[in-house]
C-alpha cells in the first residue's frame, strides 16, 4: 500500500486517469444514454378515446389515462390514482400517446418538458401477480442542478376507512415502506402501495386524509444526469397477503426486468439488489454466469479460493467469504464479499471451475466472464446488512476497518474540528456547492469543510493496517442510518450547512431600539439573521415576544455533539429554531408528568394523558423513547400508542447519549 500512497498523493493527473480508467473497465454514471431506460416501442397507443386497459395475474384491471394516472381501477378502486404532479402540474403524455413493449405489459408515456427537465413516464403490470409499478424518470440536460417538488396524488372513489403501514402502524413512519388504504362503501379491493426501502437514497413525506394520498418528495436531478423514482401499486381483496407482501417486499426482484445501468438511477427504492454497490444477476437455484458474450449458465463454482492481487497486496480469498465477482477488462475483476467488502485487482487463477448440471467440469477463462455469483441462500442473501464502518474508494474498492483507529479532523469555517467516529453517519467527499467535503453526524448534522490530515491510517478488517492517499477517497461510512433527534435545536448557516444540537453560550446582550437587554437562551424560540446587517437579528421568544436588535457578541457556541463545539461568526447564521412544543426543560417536564399519568388508577386520566401527549406533537417523539423499557406494562402499552399516533415506530430505542447528556444538547443554551 506504501506504493499507492507514493503513486497517487498529490498527483491529481495520475489519480483522475486512475478513475478514468475504472469507469472504463466496470462502468460507471456518465451523461449521455442510458441503456434500457425507456422501453422499445412496440405498438402505438392514443388515449383520445377514453383509457388503455391491462390486467395483471390477479386478475385487477388496471385502466390508464394520458396522465399515466389509473382511471378506476377495479369496482372503483381509485378516482384517479397515482397522478405524477411536478412543481403542482400533472404530467401529461405530449399528443395524448404513448406505447407498448413487446411483451404488451409495460407501457410509457413522454417525454415532456418541465422545469428544464425531461420527463417520462414508464408503467408496467405484472402478469403473475396482482401488482402495477410506476417508473417516474427526470433527465436533466441542463448544466445546472434543477430542484422540483414531486407529489404522487392518489384519490380513492370511497373515503378511506382503515391505513396500515408496512411496520403494522396506522401512520406512515420513519421506519415504513409503504402502506395498505381499505376505504368504506362499495365492493372496491383495499389498495397498497410500496413507495419507498429502508436504504433508499431519499425518503418521501405522506399525507393520507379523507379520500386523497399525497407522497412526497423534494427532487434534486444533477446537471446531465437522470433519476428516477419507483413505486409499486397493488389491489388485492386478500389483505393478508397484502401485508405479507408490504412487510419485506422484494423490490429488488420486482425490479430484475431492468438493466442495472436504470435500477441504479432509482433513488427512493433500494433497486441494485446487489452488495457493495456491485450489481450482480444471481439466481436462487444455482450458481450462475454471465459470459461477455452474454450467454447465461447456470450450475455450481468449484473453486475453493481465489488469488486477486490488489492494491493491499496478493490476497487469498476462500469461497466462502465471497459472494461474486464482476469482470472488467482483461483479468481486472471485482470481488464481493458476504460482508459487503468489494476487493478489486488482477485475478491469478487461469479458469473459474464450473459444474454444469452435473455433466462436467467447464474451465472458463476469467477474461471470457462478465460476472458470475453464487445462489442466493440464507448464509449468501441478495440483500445487504450493514457489518460496520467502511470506507470506499474512487478504485471501487469497498473495505471495513476499525473506526476508533482512524483519528481525523474538518478544516471549517469554524476552524479545525477533531471529529469522533461513535458519533458520524458518514463523510462524502463529492459534494455541491461549496463544500468539498462533508461531515454527516448521527444526529442529522451536516458540516463542510476539508478532511484532513492528506493521509489516512487504516486498521483494515482484512488484517492489514494501511495507509491511503485522501484523493483516493470517495465515501467513508460509519453506521447504518442516521438517528435524528427532533428535540434538538437547529441551525441553518450560509454555505448551507444544517446543524442539530444546542447552544452553549449563557445569556447574550441585544441591543433594541428600546435599550440593551440580556437574553437567556433557554427562553429563545427562534432567531432570525439578515446577512445584509451582520450581527442583526430577530429573536422570537417561547412567550410570543419578539425582540429586534444587535447582538451583543460576534460569535456563539453551538454544539452538535458532546465533543464538538462550533464557535460560529454572527454573519454565518441563517436561523436557529428550536422545534419542542415547550421550552425543553418545561416540555420534558410536561412529558414526564404526562407519562406517569398513563399509569393513573382513574381510566378518564389515562385517556387524558394520553390524547395530551398526542397533542404536543411528533417532536416529544426522543423524549418517550425513553419510556419503552418502563416496568408498567400499561404505561408502556399506552407510550406505544401514542408514538404509533405520532408517527414512529415502537421498536424500544437506545439513545444516542446518556440522558443527562441529552438534557445538556438540547434546544437549550
Amino acid at each position: 500500500m506504501t506504493n499507492v500512497k507514493r503513486n497517487y498523493s498529490g498527483k491529481l493527473s495520475m489519480f483522475c486517469w486512475g478513475v478514468l480508467l475504472i469507469i472504463a473497465l466496470f462502468g460507471g454514471s456518465v451523461s449521455g444514454a442510458v441503456p434500457g431506460l425507456h422501453i422499445k416501442r412496440a405498438k402505438a397507443i392514443s388515449f383520445n378515446n377514453g383509457y388503455y386497459i391491462l390486467t395483471d395475474g390477479g386478475g385487477y384491471r388496471w385502466d390508464f389515462q394520458y396522465y399515466g394516472n389509473v382511471y378506476s381501477g377495479t369496482n372503483y378502486a381509485y378516482s384517479g390514482g397515482m397522478y405524477c404532479q411536478i412543481n403542482g402540474s400533472n404530467f401529461q403524455a405530449p399528443g395524448n400517446a404513448g406505447w407498448t413493449n413487446k411483451a404488451g405489459d409495460e407501457i410509457e408515456m413522454g417525454p415532456m418538458s418541465r422545469n428544464g427537465l425531461t420527463i417520462s413516464r414508464r408503467i408496467k403490470v405484472y402478469k403473475d401477480q396482482p401488482l402495477a409499478r410506476w417508473l417516474e424518470i427526470f433527465e436533466n440536460p441542463g448544466s445546472a442542478p434543477v430542484t422540483v417538488q414531486i407529489a404522487m396524488y392518489t384519490c380513492t372513489n370511497y373515503s378511506i376507512q382503515q391505513t396500515t403501514t408496512s411496520s403494522g402502524g396506522a401512520v406512515f413512519g420513519d421506519k415504513d415502506i409503504g402502506f395498505r388504504v381499505r376505504t368504506q362503501g362499495g365492493n372496491s379491493p383495499p389498495t397498497m402501495h410500496v413507495i419507498t426501502s429502508k436504504r433508499s437514497k431519499i425518503r418521501p413525506t405522506v399525507q393520507i386524509q379523507s379520500n386523497q394520498i399525497y407522497v412526497r418528495y423534494s427532487l434534486t436531478v444533477p446537471p446531465k444526469k437522470t433519476v428516477i423514482l419507483c413505486h409499486f401499486e397493488s389491489q388485492n381483496r386478500d389483505t393478508a397477503a397484502q401485508d405479507k407482501l408490504m412487510k419485506k417486499f422484494p423490490s429488488y426482484k420486482r425490479l430484475r426486468d431492468l438493466p442495472g445501468s436504470v435500477r441504479s438511477l432509482i433513488v427512493n427504492m433500494n433497486a441494485g439488489g446487489g452488495i457493495g454497490g456491485v450489481d450482480l444477476e444471481r439466481s436462487e437455484a444455482a450458481d450462475a454466469i454471465l459470459l461477455k458474450s452474454g450467454d447465461p449458465l447456470f450450475g455450481t463454482v468449484k473453486n475453493s479460493a481465489f488469488k486477486v492481487k490488489t492494491l493491499l497486496g496478493e490476497l487469498d480469498l476462500p469461497a466462502d467469504r465471497i459472494i461474486g465477482m464482476a469482470g472488467g477488462r482483461g483479468r481486472t475483476v471485482r470481488f464481493v464479499l458476504l460482508d459487503g467488502q468489494v476487493v478489486s485487482g488482477e485475478i491469478r487463477d487461469p479458469v473459474l471451475q464450473f459444474d454444469l448440471d452435473g455433466g462436467g467440469i467447464l474451465r472458463i477463462p476469467f477474461e471470457k466472464i462478465a460476472q458470475w455469483s453464487y445462489r442466493m441462500t440464507s448464509e449468501k442473501p441478495s440483500d445487504e446488512k450493514f457489518g460496520g464502518a467502511y470506507i470506499v474508494l474512487r478504485t471501487g474498492d469497498r473495505l471495513r476497518f476499525d473506526p476508533k483507529a482512524l483519528e481525523i479532523k474538518l478544516l471549517t469555517r469554524h476552524g479545525l474540528v477533531a471529529l469522533q467516529a461513535e458519533h458520524l453517519y458518514e463523510l462524502t467527499m463529492d459534494n455541491p456547492g461549496n463544500a468539498v467535503h462533508r461531515a454527516v453526524f448521527l444526529n442529522g448534522s451536516r458540516l463542510g469543510g476539508f478532511l484532513e490530515p492528506e493521509t489516512l491510517n487504516l486498521k483494515l478488517q482484512l488484517g492489514k493496517t494501511v495507509s491511503v492517499s485522501r484523493d483516493m477517497v470517495a465515501q467513508i461510512r460509519f453506521a447504518e442510518e442516521e438517528q435524528p433527534d427532533s428535540t434538538l435545536t437547529r441551525v441553518i448557516l450560509t454555505n448551507g450547512d444544517e446543524l442539530f444540537g444546542g447552544l452553549t453560550a449563557g445569556k447574550f446582550k441585544l441591543t433594541t431600539d428600546y435599550g440593551q437587554i440580556d437574553v437567556d437562551p433557554s427562553r429563545v424560540k427562534t432567531m432570525q439573521f439578515r446577512p445584509e446587517d451582520l450581527g442583526r437579528t430577530e429573536v422570537g421568544m417561547w412567550t410570543g415576544s419578539v425582540l429586534k436588535g444587535r447582538l451583543g457578541k460576534s460569535q456563539l457556541g453551538f454544539s452538535i455533539s458532546p465533543k464538538t463545539v462550533l464557535n460560529i461568526y454572527a454573519g454565518q447564521f441563517v436561523s436557529i429554531s428550536c422545534p419542542l412544543p415547550l421550552p425543553p426543560q418545561a416540555a420534558r417536564s410536561e412529558v414526564e408528568k404526562l407519562v406517569a399519568q398513563l399509569g393513573a388508577e382513574s381510566y378518564e386520566d389515562r385517556q387524558n394523558a394520553s390524547k395530551a401527549l398526542v397533542k404536543m406533537g411528533k417532536n416529544i417523539l426522543p423524549i418517550l423513547k425513553d419510556h419503552l423499557k418502563t416496568g408498567d406494562p400499561e404505561v408502556r402499552q399506552r407510550v406505544e400508542d401514542v408514538m404509533e399516533q405520532l408517527g414512529s415506530s415502537v421498536a424500544p430505542v437506545q439513545p444516542n447519549m446518556p440522558m443527562n447528556n441529552m438534557l445538556r444538547f438540547g434546544c437549550k443554551g
